[in-house]
Parts: C-alpha cells; sequence; structure tokens
C-alpha cells in the first residue's frame, strides 16, 4: 500500500489550535499535530524543559511509524520547537524532507529582565485601551482571558490556579476556558525561550528545505530570514498578508495556498532525486 508523506505540525505556545491543521487541507499529506503537556500537567513537573519538549515530541513521531517522507511546519513558537526536532532527528540519521516556518523568529522579541524570560508589560492605560480594541476587534474574551492567566499564575494566586485546574471545564462557557487554558500554558513555555537561545547558536546548519512564511508584524530592524539564515540555508522566503495573529485564521486561505505549493514542489524535489538513485 503506497504510503503517504506525513506532515507534523507544531502549534504556537498556546497549544493545540484546531485550524492550525487546516494550513495542510490541500497538501495531499497525512497530517498529525504535535500535542504539548497541558498547564496542568507542567505545574507538577518543575523540571520540564526544552529537551523534555523536544523528545516529547520527537516520542509521537516515532509512534506514527511514518515510512515516507517527513515533513515538519510550526506557527510561531511552534517554528522553534520543529526546527530543534528537525536537527535532533538529523543526528540520529533520520531524513526531513520539509520545515515549514510559520512566521517564526528565530529569537522571538522578548524582554529580559532580572534574567528571566517574560513579555513585555503593559501599562495600565496600554491594558485599558488594549481590551477596549480587543472588543471592538470581537476578541474582548480572548483579553480578558490572558489578564486572568496572567495574575493568577502568581504565587499568591497559587490556590485559585489549583482549584481551577481541577474544576470541571464544562462548567464554565468553553470558548472561554480554552483561551484561558491556551494563556496558562504560555506562560509555562515562556522560560523554554531562554533554554532555546542557549541552544540555536550551537546547531550545525542543517540540509533541509526550509521555507519561512513571514508576515510584515516584526520589527523593521529584523532580516529577512528572521534569524533563520545559519541554521537554514536552504530557505526560502515567502511573504504573507496580514499579522501574525491573522496568519492561520483570517489569513487562512492564502497561507493554505502558499503552503500547499511549498509542500508539492519539496515532494516533487523528492521524487526526482529517489528516480535518480
Amino acid at each position: 500500500m503506497f504510503a503517504l508523506p506525513c506532515l507534523f505540525m507544531f502549534p504556537g505556545m498556546g497549544g493545540y489550535d484546531p485550524t492550525l491543521a487546516e494550513v495542510a487541507d490541500d497538501c495531499g499529506v497525512e497530517t498529525v499535530t504535535i500535542r504539548y503537556p497541558h498547564w496542568t500537567v507542567l505545574s507538577r513537573d518543575p523540571g520540564f524543559d526544552f529537551d523534555a519538549l523536544v523528545r516529547g515530541a520527537i516520542g509521537q513521531i516515532e509512534a506514527r511509524m511514518p515510512v515516507g517522507a517527513i515533513l515538519l511546519a510550526g506557527y510561531s513558537f511552534g517554528g522553534i520547537a520543529a526546527a530543534a526536532v528537525a536537527a535532533r532527528l538529523r543526528d540520529s540519521g533520520t531524513l526531513v524532507r520539509f520545515l515549514g516556518l510559520l512566521d517564526s523568529e528565530i529569537r522571538p522579541d522578548i524582554d529580559r529582565r532580572d534574567g528571566a524570560t517574560v513579555r513585555r508589560r503593559l501599562t495600565r492605560r496600554q491594558e485599558f485601551f488594549g481590551l477596549l480594541s480587543a472588543i471592538r476587534q470581537g476578541d474582548g474574551i480572548g483579553r480578558v482571558a490572558y489578564f486572568i492567566s496572567r495574575t493568577i499564575k502568581e504565587p499568591r494566586w497559587r490556590k485559585v490556579l489549583d482549584s481551577y485546574g481541577r474544576l470541571p471545564r464544562r462548567l464554565l462557557p468553553r470558548y472561554f476556558s480554552r483561551l484561558l487554558d491556551r494563556d496558562l500554558l504560555f506562560w509555562h513555555f515562556i522560560p523554554l525561550l531562554r533554554q532555546w537561545e542557549g541552544i540555536f547558536d550551537e546547531l550545525a546548519p542543517m540540509p533541509v528545505q526550509a521555507v519561512l512564511f513571514r508576515t510584515a508584524q516584526h520589527d523593521a530592524a529584523a532580516p529577512d530570514h528572521l534569524g533563520w539564515g545559519r541554521l537554514c540555508p536552504d530557505l526560502t522566503i515567502v511573504a504573507m498578508p496580514g499579522t501574525h495573529h491573522e496568519l492561520i485564521v483570517r489569513s487562512l486561505p492564502a497561507m493554505r495556498s502558499a503552503f500547499t505549493q511549498a509542500v508539492a514542489e519539496v515532494l516533487e524535489s523528492a521524487k526526482v532525486c529517489q528516480e535518480a538513485d
């Protein structure tokens, strides 16, 4: 029986996103979304680190036992995770045909204060007007979930956080609980970015066809390749419309079309190489 190439999709820092798999709907490949541990699991595992994330993802890939070409892609932080997994698979002798970087920066825009890696904090005035803007754009619930997650992650709210972790999700509005769980996972993943920064400069360049799907929503001083040029010398950059957060939502049709074309070109190249052998 003919084995379809297997594409493993890595979500962003918020974990599972059902729209991410839709990016590959027209690619004609088997698509598997990598699952990250739930924040309730990580809150009980202070030893969880970037290496554990990579090992967990590789375990999911090996469990599928793909026999055809392996393709990896990730959105935002997921692009970093996918690149780290590609490097680890390369070191073990496993061939990765494709690395899709969906608006991923190799060094995300973060503020380093007091030796910690955190998002830049806004003033209360900025937060208030940000909330009003989010409400006008239909994302007021998402902004409220972010504020709550940022508050209850503090040590003094530990009992509240533990109580929420044990609360049956059916007792809360489903959409709100999903957003709150996403943001709570986000805070657990922030320290992993500092660990990644201690890793990527040591990685050898990877012989993999990589495509960066890049929006214009990046610092003006950022290079076109967003830092991936050295690690991925065979890198193609595809300009995408919209913002970072719109890429797999409002800009999904354009993202799907560009992604499908990139995967088709990679698979055709792989077919030509196999025929030549």
